[in-house]
């Protein structure tokens, strides 16, 4: 501050060449129209601007050349007001926008929003407000801003940038909420915005800290508005070009796997997002992958029975159920525009890995179909105690019960305690279906000839396992099954299977 009569502002109109505004630290505001030859001092204009105040920032309109705001900021001199105006007619005329704003915090910038008219953000010395009647009237936009002064902003795209000179840089994705909100909407019961188009970037995974700032979601970031809190439950799909359901999210928030504390929890399990149902602005992230495959809870597994392929760039939409209405909107995925891969390499890796997702699930219906039988049984034995009628169907049960148990045996890991169990005592199908899956989702590329001639080893195998517990229900089972309903035991079901 050694030097005065210093030009603070300067902004070319972005609709007329060579008219430009300049504000400076003694009060001042000059406009030329002719690229500097002539200027015009327009300060006598501007009613109650301070005498010695600092025009800190002059936003010409991207809309109309005629039009400017104008920030000044007095604090230097004690005065703690805040001044804002606006001109219409080349500065001619100047109207004060402060009406609405406290009384005793100064403001620093003043931004007009490119993509809708009259929508303004103003930078304070306590954070940013914003109107959407071109300044009649002012909100806070607070959020998890701190309180620290705000002495410039810019919309980039959909994102606001904020620059608070000496507490960091903040940026609010995604003003699309702010901008398309409307009394119409506010009185809706629920309400969907179209998201912004998503970027399948490449990320690659590494080791340690991933930085000290805050990275923007991977992924799709999906906005609604609820008028009220929704009872029952809400639902949110992913839909291709072809009306293919690619994700679900759901309000219904589902049984952790594992306990927080359990020491047998992966260290990054896959999170499935939950809807909120409150009142107010929500939102989902998608992260351009499918759902994942059924995996076997609490099963030990080399791999990630979990991982589940990305999203092809293309054309989807979002469809939302809530409050007994069902919206949609469109959604744009694009590729990532460092990368120049033949659509039809992207469109292999997707069906390998959608297949491979295919045996995941199939092998895990398997288990949880012989898991159930031997929890039939074993119930039906424990009722069965001391019943000297049923000791030849107790015999043939705890035969079958071995039998199912060294299947599973054969399907996965079931008596490993840790994961390095598997290695140790070989790894069975399901780990090692579940790495192909890992390997199949991972990057970005055709599956090589070596994945698709493993996976289809691993699928005959399978085959193979399955057709074995298919005789084995035909068989033995429904053998027992008929001698059960003699002693009045019921049926044992095998779940999923379809009923003769």
């Amino acid at each position: 501050m050694e030097w005065y009569c210093t030009i603070f502002a300067v902004a070319e109109s972005p609709r007329q060449k060579g008219l430009i505004w300049v504000g400076t630290d003694d009060g001042l505001v000059q406009m030329t129209r002719d690229g500097g030859e002539h200027w015009t001092n327009l300060t006598p204009n501007i009613k109650g601007i301070p005498e010695w105040g600092t025009v800190s920032l002059i936003e010409p309109s991207p809309f109309d050349a005629g039009t400017a705001y104008l920030v000044v900021d007095a604090h230097r001199l004690d005065d703690m007001r805040p001044y804002l105006w606006k001109s219409a007619d080349y500065g001619k005329s100047w109207k004060s926008l402060t009406a609405g704003l406290p009384a005793g915090i100064p403001l620093h910038a003043v931004r007009e929003d490119p993509k809708h008219r009259g929508l303004l953000y103003l930078g304070t010395e306590r954070g940013v407000s914003f109107s959407r009647d071109d300044g009649a009237t002012w909100q806070t936009l607070g959020l998890n801003l701190p309180t620290v002064a705000v002495h410039d902003l810019v919309i980039k795209d959909n994102d606001l940038v904020l620059g608070t000179h000496g507490r960091g840089l903040w940026i609010l994705d995604d003003l699309t909420p702010i901008r398309d909100w409307s009394k119409e909407i506010a009185a809706r019961p629920v309400h969907l915005f179209a998201p912004s188009p998503a970027i399948r970037w490449e990320i690659a995974s590494s080791f340690g800290e991933d930085g000290l700032s805050e990275n923007p979601p991977e992924g799709a970031v999906i906005r609604y508005a609820l008028k009220k809190d929704v009872d029952g439950e809400m639902t949110l799909q992913i839909l291709d070009a072809g009306g293919a359901v690619v994700r679900t999210f759901s309000s219904v928030k589902e049984d952790p796997e594992f306990d927080e504390d359990d020491a047998d929890a992966p260290e990054k399990p896959r999170k499935k997002p939950v809807l909120s149902t409150e009142a107010g602005l929500r939102q989902v992230v998608w992260d351009l992958k499918y759902d994942s495959a059924t995996k076997i809870r609490k099963a030990k597994v080399e791999g990630s029975p979990e991982a589940a392929p990305r999203a092809l760039p293309g054309a989807y939409s979002v469809r939302l159920k809530a409050a007994g209405q069902t919206l949609q909107a469109p959604l744009e995925v694009r590729g990532d525009p460092r990368l120049n891969l033949p659509p039809a390499d992207l469109e292999a890796q997707l069906r390998f890995a959608r297949q491979v997702q295919d045996q995941v699930s199939r092998l895990s219906g398997l288990v949880t179909q012989i898991r159930s039988v031997r929890e039939q049984i074993a119930a039906k034995v424990g009722a069965l105690a001391g019943n000297a009628r049923a000791a030849a169907w107790v015999k043939s049960a705890a035969s079958l019960t071995a039998k199912c148990e060294a299947l599973e045996s054969r399907l996965h890991n079931p008596k490993a305690e840790v994961e390095y169990d598997i290695l140790a005592k070989g790894a069975r199908l399901y780990s090692r279906l579940s790495p192909m899956l890992a390997f199949a989702t991972e990057g970005s590329g055709a599956p090589t000839q070596g994945m698709r001639e493993v996976f289809a080893e691993e699928v005959k195998e399978l085959d193979g396992l399955e057709t074995e517990w298919k005789a084995m229900t035909g068989g033995e089972l429904a053998a027992l099954g008929r001698q059960a309903r003699e002693l009045d035991l019921g049926d044992v079901v095998v779940p999923g299977a379809t009923a003769k």
